[in-house]
Formats: C-alpha cells, sequence, structure tokens
C-alpha cells in the first residue's frame, strides 16, 4: 500500500488504539460500567426536515456518476495492520442554490438536495468555508442511516473553523438541509466547497463470524466487557476515508470520560480526530441475528505519542447505554503472557483473537524493544485492525495497541506487533491524562450545598458529567428577571436546566428542550433572595457549554466602587441582601484557604484621621460570613484583606493598613461565599505615636495633660475602644520620650 498511512508506517512509530478492563490499582485503574440507560429516555434531535414536518415532500436529487472502484482497490494492495484501511475517496461536487428546492415554512424557508453516487456503497458529505448568519442552521443527513446525522450545525460548525462532517453511511445517498429564517437574504449557498465520499469498499457488512479465521466475541462470554468498549473507526484525511479499530479506556477516577485509545497511525492531529466516526456493538450474535451498532460522531485529540504509536481522544457525541471503560495496565507484561485482542477486521463485524505474548521486541519500528510481539492460537487480525487493545487474559488489562503484523486469513500463523502502552503511561504523558478527566475552573460546585455565586456576565470553557453537576447560587432582587444563554452541541450530550428558590425544594423553572443551546428567563415574585440553578446531563457523560447570565438587581447606592459611602472614625450599619458583585479580584494573597471571591459587596471611602495606621473591622458585628479588601483607588491593586480574622467569632473580618492623614482608602465588604446579611462595619486610626498629642514627637507632661483632660471621652483614646480611661494612661506613661 503506497497511501500516507503506509509511508508513516515505514517511518517506523505508529501504533495502535487500546483498550481497557479491570486493573489492580497498583498499575493501573479498574475498568467501569456499563453505562446505564437515562431514566428518560430523549428523543435524537430530529432534522429540519422532521421538524417542519415536510417529510412527505421528496427533495430534488442529483446524481453523480459511478467512479472506477477497481482502480482505487488496486491501488490499495493488500489490508495489512501497517495502515488504516482505505475505503472511500472524496469527490468535489459541483452544487448551486438552483439544484435544490426552497420550501415555505414556519418562520423562514428551507432549502435541500439530495446527492446521490451511482455505485458507491457508502458516503459522507463533507463541507468546507461554512459560515451561517445567526439564525440559520443546516444539517448534514445521511437519510437512508439510523443515525441520520450528528447534529444540526450552526455559526461555523462545531469546531468553530468552517469545517463540517455528516454521517458516514451505508448508502450512495446523502442530504443537505439549510434554514433561513423569515426577513435573511440567501442568494448563495452557505459554504465555499462540498465533498463527498464515494464508498468503494463495503465496511459495514455484518459476517456471522465462526471458524478458523475470525472468531465471533459474542460467543465468549468473558470478554462481553471488552466487546462493549471496543468499536469500529472511520475517519477522513487527504481526500479519503480510513477504518481502524479503538476502544474506550478508564480514568483511574472512574469518572466516566469518554477517552478512546487508538494508534497514532491512525489519527494523529486534530484536523482528523474532527472527522472521526466511531460505530459500537456492531457485531453478531453467537447464533441468531445481528447488530448494525450505534454511531458516534466528532472526536478531540487529547494526546498522542509516536514511540509507542499510541493516540487518547475524547469522544464528542453522545455515547450509547450499555457501553464499557476498559482498565489498562503501566507495567510490560512478561513473555508467555495469554492475551486476547477485539478488532474489526477489514472493517466486518467485530472478531476475538486468542494467543500469547512470545516476543518482548517485534519488527514495527525503532526501537523493536517499544513493540511486543504476541502469536495467536485461534483468530487472526487484518487490516482494519489497527488500534485494537491487546489484553492480559488474567486481568483483562490493556497493554498494547495494535500497529503492524503478519497475521491474516491467507496467513493465521502469522505474529503481529503491539505497542506498548506502559511507555505512553509512564513517558508518554499519559498517566496524568488518564488519571482524571479535566473540569472547570469553577469547581467543586457539585451540589446546591456547594453552588458557585454567580454574577451577571459571561462564563465560558464550562463542563458538566453525568457523574459531576454543575450549582450556582445567583442573587434575584424582588421582581427582577433572571436571564440565561446557554450554549452547546446537542449532540454532544443532551444538557438541562432547573432552576430553585432553595436547596431540597422543586424546580420553579425547568428547560429541558433537545435542541442545540437553551435560555431560560425568571422573575422573582418575593423579596430579595439567593437562587439555584442546577446544570446537568440528560444523556451521555459528559459535555462543554458556556453561558451568559443577566441579573439585573437595582443594587444600593454604594454597590461599586465608583460610588462610594464616605466614613470616617466610627462605626456604620450595613445590609448586603441587594448588593451585587464588582468587577475587581482578588489576588491569591488574599486567599486565607477559601479562595477568593468576593460576592455581594459594598464600598466605603475612609478619610485618615491621622498618620498611622487604619482598621477595618466587622469582628463579631456582623450575621454572616464577611470578607473586607482595602485599596487606595478603584483602579489600584489591594493593600489589605481578611476573610476570617483571627478571634472573630461568626467568620467575620478584620484588615488594618498604613495611612496618612487625609488620604482616601477604599474598603470593600462582602462575602466569600453567596452569603448576604447585616452587620457595623467600624473603621477606626491609630497614630503613628498615639501618645503624642501635640505632635512634637515627644511624650511629655503636655500629652499628659491633654489626655487627663479628656478622661472619660473619646478625645484621647489611645487604645482604640472610643474611651480615654486608665488603659490609656498606662500606654501614655510608658510612652514618655521621644517618638520612635
Amino acid at each position: 500500500m503506497t497511501n500516507l498511512k503506509f509511508v508513516r508506517l515505514l517511518a517506523a512509530i505508529t501504533c495502535c488504539f487500546s483498550s481497557f478492563h479491570a486493573v489492580n490499582a497498583d498499575d493501573g485503574p479498574d475498568g467501569h460500567g456499563p453505562l446505564p440507560i437515562p431514566a428518560v429516555e430523549k428523543p435524537a434531535e430530529p432534522t429540519l426536515t422532521e421538524r417542519y414536518g415536510v417529510w412527505f415532500v421528496p427533495p430534488p436529487e442529483m446524481i453523480l456518476p459511478e467512479m472506477e472502484t477497481q482502480k482505487y482497490i488496486n491501488e490499495d494492495g493488500p489490508l495489512d495492520q501497517g495502515s488504516p484501511v482505505r475505503f472511500s475517496i472524496e469527490r468535489s461536487v459541483d452544487l448551486t442554490l438552483a439544484d435544490g428546492q426552497w420550501l415555505d415554512v414556519a418562520g423562514g424557508r428551507l432549502w435541500r438536495v439530495d446527492i446521490t453516487m451511482t455505485g458507491a456503497v457508502n458516503s459522507r458529505l463533507h463541507l468546507s468555508g461554512l459560515s451561517l448568519a445567526d439564525g440559520q442552521e443546516l444539517a448534514l443527513v445521511s437519510p437512508d442511516f439510523d443515525p441520520t446525522m450528528s447534529g444540526v450545525l450552526s455559526g461555523t460548525g462545531d469546531f468553530d473553523n468552517g469545517e463540517a462532517f455528516g454521517i458516514c453511511g451505508p448508502s450512495p445517498r446523502t442530504r443537505i438541509e439549510w434554514f433561513v429564517p423569515t426577513g435573511q437574504s440567501a442568494k448563495q449557498l452557505p459554504f465555499t466547497e462540498i465533498m463527498d465520499a464515494y464508498g468503494y469498499r463495503d465496511v459495514f457488512q455484518l459476517s456471522q463470524y465462526g471458524g478458523t479465521c475470525s472468531l465471533n466475541p459474542a460467543c465468549y462470554a468473558a470478554w462481553l466487557n471488552e466487546s462493549n468498549a471496543t468499536c469500529k473507526m472511520t475517519f477522513t484525511e487527504g481526500g479519503a476515508g480510513f477504518l481502524c479499530s479503538a476502544q474506550l479506556v478508564a480514568t483511574t477516577a472512574a469518572d466516566e470520560t469518554p477517552y478512546v485509545a487508538t494508534a497514532n497511525h491512525c489519527i494523529s492531529t486534530q484536523a482528523v480526530a474532527n472527522s472521526a466516526q466511531f460505530i459500537f456493538f456492531f457485531r453478531s450474535a453467537c447464533t441468531g441475528g445481528n447488530s448494525a451498532g450505534t454511531t458516534v460522531s466528532g472526536a478531540d485529540l487529547t494526546l498522542t505519542h509516536l514511540a509507542s504509536d499510541s493516540t487518547l481522544l475524547m469522544i464528542r457525541g453522545t455515547l450509547p447505554a450499555s457501553v464499557y471503560w476498559v482498565g489498562w495496565s503501566n507495567a510490560n507484561p512478561a513473555v508467555s503472557t495469554a492475551s486476547t485482542c477485539l478488532h474489526h477486521p477489514s472493517g466486518t463485524a467485530q472478531a476475538i483473537s486468542f494467543g500469547s505474548k512470545n516476543a518482548g521486541s517485534f519488527n514495527c519500528g525503532a526501537p523493536a524493544g517499544n513493540w511486543n510481539s504476541v502469536s495467536w492460537t485461534s483468530g487472526i487480525t487484518e487490516g482494519g485492525s489497527s488500534g485494537s487493545a491487546i489484553y492480559q487474559d488474567s486481568t483483562h488489562k490493556l497493554y498494547g495497541v495494535l500497529t503492524c503484523g503478519a497475521s491474516a486469513c491467507s496467513n493465521p500463523g502469522g505474529d503481529d506487533g503491539y505497542g506498548r502502552w506502559d511507555l505512553a503511561v509512564n513517558s508518554g504523558g499519559f498517566a496524568a491524562k488518564l488519571a482524571v478527566g479535566a473540569d472547570d475552573t469553577l469547581e467543586q460546585n457539585d451540589t446546591c450545598a456547594t453552588a458557585w455565586p454567580l454574577a451577571a456576565g459571561t462564563y465560558s470553557g464550562l463542563v458538566v458529567k453525568r457523574l459531576d453537576e454543575d450549582w450556582y447560587a445567583i442573587t434575584v432582587g424582588s421582581g427582577s428577571t433572571l436571564s440565561g444563554t446557554f450554549t452547546y452541541t446537542h449532540a454532544n450530550g443532551d444538557i438541562d436546566l432547573e432552576l430553585y428558590s432553595s436547596c431540597g425544594g422543586t424546580p420553579v423553572l425547568i428547560r429541558n428542550g433537545n435542541v442545540n443551546n437553551e435560555t431560560l428567563s425568571y422573575v422573582n415574585p418575593g423579596a430579595t433572595a439567593v437562587f439555584y440553578l442546577r446544570v446537568f446531563l440528560a444523556t451521555d457523560t459528559r459535555n462543554e457549554y458556556s453561558m451568559v447570565i443577566s441579573v439585573p438587581i437595582t443594587g444600593p447606592a454604594n454597590d461599586n466602587c465608583a460610588t462610594p459611602t464616605a466614613i470616617g472614625n466610627g462605626g456604620i450599619a450595613f445590609n448586603t441582601a441587594t448588593a451585587t458583585n464588582s468587577t475587581p479580584s482578588l489576588p491569591t494573597s488574599c486567599d486565607e484557604g477559601f479562595g477568593i471571591a468576593m460576592n455581594n459587596d459594598l464600598w466605603y471611602a475612609y478619610t485618615a484621621v491621622c498618620t498611622g495606621t487604619a482598621t477595618a473591622s466587622t469582628c463579631g458585628a456582623a450575621t454572616f460570613d464577611t470578607r473586607i479588601a482595602v485599596y487606595s483607588s478603584c483602579s489600584s491593586a489591594v493593600i489589605a484583606c481578611s476573610d476570617n480574622a483571627s478571634g472573630c467569632t461568626g467568620n467575620t473580618s478584620k484588615a488594618s493598613w498604613p495611612v496618612t492623614a487625609g488620604s482616601v482608602s477604599y474598603v470593600r465588604i462582602g462575602s466569600a461565599t453567596a452569603a448576604t446579611g447585616t452587620g457595623t462595619l467600624t473603621l477606626s486610626c491609630a497614630l503613628a505615636c498615639a501618645a503624642d498629642r501635640n505632635g512634637d514627637r515627644i511624650v511629655d507632661g503636655f500629652d499628659l495633660a491633654v489626655l487627663i483632660a479628656a478622661w472619660a471621652t473619646s478625645g484621647a483614646d489611645l487604645n482604640g475602644d472610643f474611651y480615654t480611661d486608665g488603659a490609656d494612661l498606662s500606654i501614655m506613661l510608658s510612652s514618655f520620650g521621644s517618638c520612635p
């Protein structure tokens, strides 16, 4: 074979996908699964034809001529494990608006066209330069296959680069659907190029396995979990469609991150990962009928390791119920270890092969010691098996991925080389990724009790998991409207929303549509209160989203630094119930173990009455957990901060900072949590040489006379208790002499 994949194999360092199963704590994670069926099974997102109820109107059809099937088969040569199996060639489609047909539908117009490639056994649409105006949607449909599409597209597509892929399905017919809202013109197609993959090799055939060549895993119940983790993987690269095998692998945290292991020589770039399509349960029953499997589309390249020919992907689309995540080993097993492989030879139904590790090196590349040699006692591998995992029989743990070899139905005694998974884990960076799936920076907000306090604004890069939902706390004023816009791809997991007025109550608002993106709007009918927003998955294990929150609360006059309340020495009552969140963030130096959040804050402008040390305090004088931050101006860095001050009850605060007489400091009071309440803020100023009452830098009899004259008042208070008494006299007598 002379295609790109074979050249990369000859370059010597390519490998195969890996799988997982139960693992001991000392060398890798236990496998986990199966993924349960959701309590409420939601329907798939409808095509635009289904949504607008025009299924009974057939679209116009563009018929493309047959291509030279035998030419491409001859180019491929023998199918081996050294490179992915090529099965389709992309061809450019000269498509114009005139080739399709417009239909008037609710809210706008729908343009559709069918494209049929004569002689193709499978097909797949591929768009470039996609750019949809606001409100426009586009669907790439495989009308003769289930699923018929990977999801409705908007903007520049799911990858934000103008590229989009349809479903690869066993039919020569594909369809484009394009919705344009009323009021928008559509004088040209919303993409610059369209390719349709001409499938010349049938990779969707379901053979009934048995006999001495390929063995049917359904007849080996002990390997059911690994069978449920294994998938057939198709992808597009360099204008052609290719086939490999792959498998879901577990994290140590068993958090259902949809990681898939495969070979580096199959997928090694993000551009190719975008096109990946995974087909689970494509297999025969031991006796009886067959299963066409369940298709999931799109992936992110997590990491790839050339030296062990290993790649770790993360699936974007929704995983089907009952899939399993295999465990893996970070140790290289001994020679003679009994081993098993599950795979998709030549794209046919899933097969199983039994054998053993017969050597610690194999010539798949240099150094040969990066590959284990496996010989088969029953079953074989073929082209399309690349990327499949090899498991230890004793533990069902993955320890390598298929790179190259001579095994085939025509050569059942041929050995295979498996890239060492322990190298990818121990020196290839896989260990950190496989510890736990990545999450967002607002964690841990997994329960109502640990809800993250939200202010109005935009929040991006958020992650919600089936086992790790997200909660947010939002203060909404009386009569005010809480609004939110949530952006995500529905095909990657159905995200739903619930709004609560208290933890443990019933929702006051539910948003559970089966569409891309979601909105909510809720008017608070009562007094100002904290509401709790739950973001969770109705289907799948993981999805990403962003949200824009609007909370128009009418705050108090000193709700921000631009309009602070003027204050001098003494106490002032405050109430943060209607206060909003200000913009300035706190530095990490203010983190006393409880984070750096500052919520529902008020601002005060303090004018110092002395040169010395100013103190702002809520110590024991607030009904909630307070936090204080002090600034020299609205745009300056923090000069003092306090969360839970030592000796102050109720998690109240006390902050001190140096001042000069007449200077202004901006004191900000709020909470590190979503708590609000009432209290008293007290400001005081201690002189640098407090006992010097006349400012001559000497403490003497004159200063003593001033103190005596102010006895029982606050006029000569030296210890900050706003009262002149014996304690102040003691301070003065001990300070006699020149000021320091």
